[in-house]
């Protein structure tokens, strides 16, 4: 329903829709990921790998920073899926003191996963990786091709209710087998050097992730759920645009067709460098690009930005993080969201946020100020 303060405006769950599904709303469309915010104002540590992924039980909590700053939240409030094991695989994870463990036991051998707590970053940085060496691929080959999923539909209609007109649940999906093996399993470096020294086992082990995810994200996509995303962590200076299409390409484009074949938007968490890349997944069909962060951040400035999307692919983000600091003159923040707000004149293709997400040190009152200007620019 509408605004019911102000009839002729939407809600900013009706904005949201809007934009993703490619109509005008009435406004410049705003949101932010407030979870890191929280975390390191009280929040505390995080579970990293609890199955709904986001702390379900914490929902609440965030959502009360957003009737707080007024921007609409549209991740972390859970994954709405279930994970169990075949063949002999067996999965354990959970905090051990100041770190996190995930370990993966096969009859091929065991992997683990160790994450020390920061109380600098308030986060798990990964201290040890699962793939130590070329033979552990073999290992997360079998847990890809024996892991079996399940939508938690009743997960996502909780969540539906709690967040009601405040925003949209988006509904995530695994990263891709590339975005695994780079962010999680084996880490950048060993990454390449075993697409340069075993390029069979390589191309296998992503092939296989990308399998096991494919039965995720059509569970995903022919569910209740309205948007899609797939949080890869995208940066060009990490998967080039070369690299991206050659390993990644074809599962996004096949990501894409089935989101469009049951009627949903897909967007891509694209939150470092975007020379090159924003310009890819508008080839494959992705329909927004999550956590856009413009220069002097990033290396595209908005209108840059909008030059190489073309007029079709969302642009969500636009705010430097560091702009929301209080030793950042509100002059100089003012002008960093006018200038991702005058893109509007090009399109109604646009959402204005914290990209990728409101910093620890960041002031609330400016996610405020930022929606703000958003509501007074009116399409």
């Amino acid at each position: 329903m509408t605004d019911p303060m102000h009839p002729s405006r939407m809600t900013p769950r009706e904005r949201l829709l809007a934009v993703y599904c490619g109509r005008k709303p009435d406004c410049v469309a705003s949101l932010a990921d407030l979870s890191y915010w929280r975390a390191g104002n009280g929040g505390g540590k995080f579970i990293p790998g609890k199955t709904n992924g986001a702390n379900f039980d914490v929902v609440e909590q965030l959502l009360e920073l957003h009737r707080q700053t007024r921007a609409a939240i549209h991740l972390n409030v859970g994954c709405f899926y279930n994970v169990r094991y075949e063949g002999g695989v067996q999965s354990e994870s959970g905090i051990r003191g100041e770190t996190y463990h995930h370990r993966f036991e096969t009859p091929y051998g065991a992997v683990e996963e160790i994450r020390e707590w920061s109380d600098t970053t308030y986060s798990w940085p990964i201290t040890q990786h699962m793939v130590q060496g070329i033979e552990d691929l073999k290992i997360i080959r079998h847990v890809a091709e024996n892991t079996r999923y399940s939508a938690d539909w009743d997960l996502y209609r909780e969540a539906d209710r709690l967040v009601g007109d405040l925003g949209l649940p988006v509904v995530g999906t695994p990263y891709t087998g590339m975005g695994f093996l780079m962010s999680r399993y084996a880490g950048v470096e060993n990454t390449v050097m075993f697409a340069m020294d075993e390029p069979e086992e390589f191309v296998a082990t992503i092939d296989a992730i990308n399998a096991a995810h494919r039965s995720v994200f059509r569970l995903m996509a022919e569910g209740p759920s309205q948007t899609l995303i797939v949080s890869d962590n995208l940066s060009s200076d990490v998967q080039s645009p070369p690299w991206f299409r050659k390993y990644s390409a074809a599962h996004y484009r096949w990501m894409a067709e089935t989101a469009h074949a049951c009627g949903k938007p897909l967007a891509t968490h694209i939150d470092g460098r975007l020379r090159g890349l924003l310009s890819a997944v508008v080839e494959l069909g992705i329909d927004a690009a999550d956590a856009v962060t413009p220069a002097p951040w990033g290396d595209l400035t908005p209108d840059e930005c909008r030059a190489e999307a073309g007029d079709r692919l969302v642009l969500s983000g636009g705010v430097p993080p560091g702009d929301f600091h209080p030793r950042v003159s509100l002059e100089h923040f003012d002008r960093s969201v006018a200038a991702w707000l005058a893109l509007a004149d090009r399109n109604s293709a646009l959402i204005v946020a914290p990209g990728d997400q409101l910093p620890p040190d960041g002031e609330l009152s400016r996610v405020t100020r930022m929606v703000e200007m958003a509501e007074a620019r009116r399409f």
